[in-house]
């Protein structure tokens, strides 16, 4: 039966796909946040969490205008997705400079990713994400650890290099191997994480927003461990395939107590993306649920 419905939803997604190829590709956004704007009025569910979470982190006090961000980012949040999808038809290889602002990348963020070495990038649900990948592979190999699709029809269609484009994809359940931190620094790559995730029991809880959260470490201690910087960031768009690149550089120094040194440096990655959270709202997708109920024993 599972089988069975996860070919229903991969046929449903196919016929969307038809005409969304036959669209201009500057409509390729609008066309998405038409679909996120149904998706939001259609699963209430979805839509409660968005807005209570938009109104526990103080975005604002007013429910009104909490579901019109809510309902905002749902839409952002498809409509970068597929226009994601086209940017190779759009932009092809245009040089990052015609799609990319980069006046908020500071620090010298955009210098570590031009010149040799390896990178750690961090990225949240945030901005279009999917596009942001172009330009770190503008400069450098890049593999990003991502978690695979329980569909697995839906996962064949966007492994074929149309969504993501031409880097490598480390499935989470497998995890970060030996042979990835090798070829990371051997070949001076760019190892991509995505950092806002619930992490359960993997994690520890840190403040988010104000709220605690359970948090991956896996980032800090790869920091820690190897002294790769760290790029934080985000990528806003602006318009049809033009972008903000938004980033700091994170180098903690290590004080020599390696728990206390994960804490601080998970915190302090948590509250710069929260800083960039609270700037682009509408650009975040507030209906994960990233918040849970943290253990009695829970210590912040």
């Amino acid at each position: 039966m599972k089988n069975f419905l996860h070919y229903l939803q991969y046929l449903a997604v196919r016929l969307v796909w038809l005409p969304f190829q036959l669209l201009p590709c500057r409509r390729a956004h609008s066309f998405g946040a038409a679909l996120g704007w149904t998706w939001f009025w259609l699963a209430p569910g979805r839509r409660k969490i968005a807005t209570d979470n938009i109104l526990k982190a103080g975005v604002t006090h007013d429910p009104r205008e909490a579901r019109r961000i809510a309902c905002r980012a749902a839409m952002n949040f498809i409509g970068n997705l597929l226009e994601a999808a086209r940017f190779n038809q759009a932009l092809g290889n245009a040089p990052w400079h015609t799609y990319t602002n980069t006046a908020g990348m500071l620090g010298g963020s955009l210098e570590l990713l031009q010149q040799p070495g390896p990178v750690l990038v961090l990225c949240a649900h945030l901005g279009a994400w999917e596009a942001g990948t172009r330009l770190a592979a503008a400069f450098k190999p890049v593999t990003a650890v991502a978690r695979t699709l329980n569909n697995p029809h839906m996962q064949k269609f966007i492994s074929g290099g149309f969504l993501r484009g031409h880097l490598e994809i480390i499935p989470k359940q497998r995890g970060i191997t030996p042979d990835v931190l090798r070829r990371w620094t051997r070949d001076g790559r760019v190892l991509g994480l995505v950092c806002d995730q619930h992490a359960g029991k993997n994690g520890i809880w840190v403040d988010f927003m104000g709220r605690p959260a359970s948090t991956f470490t896996s980032p800090a201690r790869l920091h820690l461990s190897t002294g790769h910087p760290i790029v934080l960031g985000a990528f806003i768009r602006t318009g049809p395939f033009r972008y903000d690149a938004h980033a700091s550089v994170l180098r903690f120094a290590p004080t020599g107590d390696t728990e206390a040194d994960i804490r601080a440096c998970t915190e302090e990655i948590n509250r710069r993306f929260g800083e960039l959270v609270r700037r682009f709202p509408e650009q975040y997708l507030w209906s994960h649920r990233r918040w849970r109920k943290p253990p009695e024993k829970c210590k912040m």
